[in-house]
């Protein structure tokens, strides 16, 4: 069986993917342990609670990072990378601890004078209420031969 380059013209309009992972307290500790976000909105039921909340919500950038798992999964492979290059981001709903989410990812235009990808996508929860929007450009690259 041969392996299919996927390269830009291998993606068009309508190409989808997804990639699934629950939302933890441990992701939450370890983003702030890298961001340096220690909000107590993210760690602490009472103020969470104290604004409306029914408890910790995530980090909106810990739930959209489910979309880079759902980019890597469907354009990446052993000859490609995926690069993103812009990307706008609306944080719809909160994530609480132990969420399911399930990030989405379509192409929604190919632009080749630029050989890159507008892509539209999407976070959801268990309930498959959708908690984060995303627009972004990304470009495909292939991989030099070893």
């Amino acid at each position: 069986m041969v392996d299919i380059l996927k390269t830009f013209d291998y993606f068009t309009v309508g190409f989808k993917g997804s990639f699934t992972k629950t939302v933890t307290e441990q992701d939450n500790v370890l983003f702030a342990d890298i961001s340096g976000d220690y909000n107590p909105i993210h760690f602490k039921d009472n103020v969470a609670n104290s604004i409306g909340f029914k408890g910790a919500i995530s980090n909106g950038f810990v739930t959209e990072s489910r979309i880079a798992g759902a980019l890597v999964n469907t354009f990446g492979s052993d000859t490609t990378l995926v690069v993103a290059l812009e990307k706008n981001t609306r944080f719809l709903n909160p994530v609480y601890m132990e969420d399911e989410i399930t990030a989405t990812v379509e192409v929604v235009e190919q632009i080749k004078s630029m050989q890159v990808l507008r892509i539209k996508a999407a976070c959801y929860n268990q309930h498959n209420q959708r908690v984060v929007a995303t627009n972004m450009l990304i470009k495909i690259v292939t991989l030099p031969l070893a």
